[in-house]
């Protein structure tokens, strides 16, 4: 079983040690506890390894609280679709999204009190909201590795008897869990149009899962930080839509990378 910043390989595994999250924040700490899912894993990643349990304290999250009191519905695949809904409202509605000013991390209160259009960001929102309503949830890490720089974070919710993948940033909740789409990515491919290098459920290739339970919140640094050199110059290529095309810019497809 592969665990770690490492589990999708050394590119990626640098890609994750200069991630723009603050050092030691919530969002560095799940990137080195996500677990690859894969033939040897599965089995426990859909058993036991995530709690069914409602862990929410009540009170315990007072403005979360009251934003699921209004998404919540008597069915819960009804309440999960308005939780994302919600979600990707928090995406269109205005923020600044210059590179300059952008804020990274902090807590979920945080991060819908200023919106983001930052994955990592959203899909620790959802995982959170989903928890808080009731429904057990944790977050995926997904990367198509035959390609630069192509991660995306979403989030897992259970209900029904079932996981079902929650894409935040598209608004989109999947009849179907992560593994399924791994092993047929065709499942989403009409979801998603305008796509560049590779349809949506090719994001699937690589995924790692990982818990991220709302009552351990004391357990994290909820740090927020800036957009680092790293990620500044990644972004300005993919501003260009990658002229040339998609490719590593810092090294990482080198054999002299500090790793």
């Amino acid at each position: 079983m592969k665990q770690g910043l490492d589990c999708f390989g050394k590119q990626y595994e640098f890609i994750y040690k200069n991630d723009t999250h603050a050092e030691g924040s919530v969002d560095r700490v799940l990137f080195e506890q996500m677990i690859r899912l894969d033939a040897q894993s599965v089995d426990w990643l859909y058993g036991e390894y995530t709690d069914l349990t409602a862990r929410y304290v009540p009170g315990s999250r007072p403005a979360l609280e009251k934003i699921v009191r209004r998404l919540q519905r008597k069915s819960r695949a009804k309440t999960a679709a308005n939780i994302v809904r919600y979600c990707r409202k928090k995406v269109l509605e205005p923020c600044d999204t210059g590179t300059a000013d952008l804020l990274f991390g902090g807590t979920e209160e945080d991060i819908i009190a200023r919106t983001t259009y930052w994955c990592t960001d959203l899909a620790r929102v959802g995982c959170v909201l989903f928890q808080i309503a009731g429904l057990p949830a944790r977050i995926l890490v997904t990367a198509n590795t035959s390609f630069a720089y192509c991660g995306h974070q979403v989030a897992e919710v259970y209900f029904d008897k079932a996981w079902h993948v929650a894409d935040l940033n598209e608004g989109l909740l999947y009849p179907h869990c992560a593994w399924e789409i791994h092993n047929n990515p065709g499942l989403i491919d009409g979801e998603l149009e305008g796509y560049l290098f590779f349809a949506p459920g090719e994001q699937y290739q690589s995924v790692g899962v990982v818990n991220y339970y709302v009552d351990e919140a004391a357990n994290y640094s909820y740090e927020t930080s800036r957009l680092n050199e790293y990620c500044r110059a990644i972004l300005a290529h993919s501003a260009k839509k990658w002229e040339g095309g998609i490719r590593w810019i810092h090294g990482e497809d080198g054999s002299d990378l500090d790793l």
